[in-house]
């Protein structure tokens, strides 16, 4: 197993979730220009992957977040798509919240 070590610092960015539904059910979410207060800032890594989407792995201690959620490292920001809590048996000190984003604004050629 490889255990990749963290280069840099992401603070998160949760929304209130469940996000409040329309008139037909689907859920809304708030203007992307209205952000809550941080909730903190943890290690993390992030890594651009050969399809322009990004992996993004954080400490587990920023555990609950969700599709929606921003994460951002001072320079750069990420809309998280998908995040998974992984946990390595007894060992503790290997688990991440395993995160696939895409970045805000995104690359321009």
């Amino acid at each position: 197993m490889a255990v990749l070590l963290a280069d840099r610092a992401l603070t998160a960015f949760v929304l209130s979730h469940p996000w409040e539904r329309d008139a037909l059910g689907t859920p809304v979410p708030p203007p992307p220009d209205q952000l809550p207060a941080p909730r903190g800032t943890w290690p993390g890594a992030a890594t651009k992957q050969v399809d322009d989407s990004w992996t993004l792995r954080v400490d587990p201690a920023a555990w609950r977040l969700n599709p929606g959620d921003i994460l951002t490292d001072g320079t750069r920001t990420w809309t998280i798509v998908t995040a998974l809590l992984k946990r390595v048996p007894q060992y503790g000190a290997a688990d991440y919240i395993a995160v696939t984003a895409t970045l805000n604004p995104p690359d321009t050629p």
